[in-house]
């Protein structure tokens, strides 16, 4: 080792500086290039753990994270965290566990630990805000939204009825690229937020989007507009279902697309109610009946005698003559009260009645082959046949009988036999060839990198390294005897030789050989005469 040593000092006082300082870039770039693939192939590949994180439950799992000292990158803002990939679902379990993360504001797990001495007004606030966070919670399952907030104004409590005030809330949703929250859904979010609130009301609850745009609360107005998209609605999916039923049969019996069909509905949604009182004359009926009767019958004495004092005074005993009269007295009331009879009916009219019906039918003809040419030449194509009058009558009464048509109603049907236009086939186009072999490197990412580290250094000391000692040490290495204590290959062996016997003839060097080994030379000239 000593001698070798020496004989490296002596190569390099032999090279000349350009040599040197080529060496030395060689052996620096040679090193980086190992230890930076090495690390390279060595390191973790990170992959999101949360996306679209709230900056609360951000924090939450960074600390998380930090406790459990597991290496972590954030992205976009904060809003999103990578970690090694192995990691991701060990991690994601492991943080589930423990509720995270919680999704926009706070919910009841605010009253997970209590404290002493806390006032009832800290404690209305955090009951206000676990309610506020759980909402959001709900309303962010929704598939459209993509994150909302939800602010609750309770009222102060009162104990006279006349200085209560309603509970009030406004909702702002922010919605997933492309989506939109039907009239329904929007009602349904309302609906969910005022029976979880006390005493709020659905009309006190106000919802905007994340464009500023109101969906609901809008008082009269937005029942207006509500009543007319779901008149539209209602309209749309009549003829929606009308079109389908005459275009299944149609298809059935013509072809599938050999028909198109359009149904136009003109609906009334007014409503009304009607009351109607009808009397009956011939229904009579004793209501009350009331009947009184009196009779009076009395007999008088007339006073009768001699006039005077004698006949008035008391005790005399006189008789006095009286006569007497009879007095009747009779009286009858009846009174009797009939009811007529009477029929009340209210009906109330159904909203949504189909007052006219119009229907447009187009239906193809039929095509037969033709040949056109002689011989070589001869072309197959097809001919367009139109639909005769009789056919297109038969078409039309079906049509009719599908709709239900009435002409004292106004509908129309009209049908129609057009030729269809029928688009060039298109061969359906497959994905690109690199992106296939995109997709299956990045399934096997984790392969592909030790074998890129594998080929660059093969490639680097083929195709750099080898070729760049060749340059540097072909005068020095030469009048060294360093070379002659390395191993070396048959090729170099084979040179060597070579170099050493360019000089000698043939002949020469075959009567050399054969007078070194006699035996052997002459086992080879008899296996020569044998092959003959």
């Amino acid at each position: 080792m000593k001698d070798i040593f020496i004989q490296l000092g002596q190569i390099l006082k032999g090279l000349s500086p350009a040599k040197k300082m080529a060496l030395a870039v060689l052996i620096i770039a040679t090193l980086a290039g190992i230890i930076t693939m090495i690390s390279w192939s060595g390191s973790s590949e990170y992959a999101p753990l949360f996306t679209k994180l709230t900056p609360e439950d951000a924090g939450e799992i960074l600390s998380k994270l930090r406790e459990q000292r597991i290496p972590y990158r954030i992205r976009h803002n904060g809003s999103t965290i990578e970690i090694p990939r192995e990691k991701i679902y060990e991690t994601r379990l492991g943080l589930a566990s423990e509720g995270l993360p919680r999704g926009s504001g706070i919910g009841f797990e605010v009253f997970d630990e209590t404290k002493l001495g806390i006032t009832e007004f800290v404690q209305n606030i955090n009951y206000q805000r676990a309610l506020q966070g759980e909402l959001s919670r709900t309303i962010n399952g929704l598939e459209e939204v993509e994150s909302c907030r939800v602010h609750i104004v309770m009222p102060k409590r009162s104990l006279f009825i006349e200085d209560r005030q309603p509970a009030t809330a406004s909702i702002i949703l922010k919605l997933r690229s492309g989506r939109r929250l039907a009239e329904g859904q929007v009602r349904g979010i309302v609906h969910l937020v005022s029976a979880s609130v006390p005493n709020l009301k659905p009309d006190n609850v106000t919802v905007v989007d994340g464009n500023g745009r109101l969906l609901a609360g809008d008082d009269d107005s937005d029942g207006v507009r509500r009543y007319t998209s779901e008149q539209l609605e209602y309209q749309q999916r009549r003829e929606k279902s009308l079109e389908a039923g005459v275009r299944s049969m149609l298809e059935k019996a013509l072809g599938k697309g050999k028909a198109i069909v359009r149904v136009a509905c003109d609906i009334d949604f007014m409503r009304q109610e009607e009351t109607e009182e009808k009397y009956l004359a011939d229904n009579k009926v004793v209501r009350s009946e009331q009947l009184s009767s009196e009779q009076s019958s009395s007999l008088k004495g007339i006073p009768a005698g001699v006039p005077g004092l004698a006949s008035n005074v008391t005790g005399n005993t006189r008789q006095t003559k009286t006569g007497g009269r009879s007095n009747g007295y009779s009286k009858k009331d009846q009174t009797r009260n009939y009811e007529i009879g009477k029929v009340v009916s209210r009906r109330v009219l159904p909203v949504g009645k189909l007052k006219r019906l119009s229907v447009a039918v187009i239906v193809d003809g039929t095509y037969k082959k033709v040949v056109e040419g002689e011989g070589q030449e001869a072309v197959e194509k097809l001919q367009y046949e139109p639909r005769s009058p009789e056919e297109l009558k038969q078409i039309e009464s079906l049509v009719k009988n599908a709709v239900n048509f009435d002409p004292a109603r106004g509908d129309r049907v009209k049908v129609t036999n057009m030729e269809f236009y029928s688009e060039p086939s298109v061969p359906a186009s497959r994905p690109a060839t690199w992106k296939v072999a995109l997709a299956v490197l990045s399934r096997h990412a984790g392969v592909l990198k030790y074998l890129a580290v594998a080929a660059f250094v093969a490639l680097s000391f083929l195709l750099v390294i080898k070729p760049l000692v060749g340059w540097l040490t072909t005068s020095a290495w030469e009048e060294l005897e360093l070379l002659e204590q390395l191993p070396k290959t048959i090729a170099e062996l084979e040179n060597e030789y070579d170099r050493e016997h360019s000089r000698q003839p043939v002949v020469a060097k075959a009567a050399e050989i054969i007078s070194k080994d006699q035996q052997q030379a002459l086992e080879l000239m008899q296996k020569w005469l044998s092959d003959q």
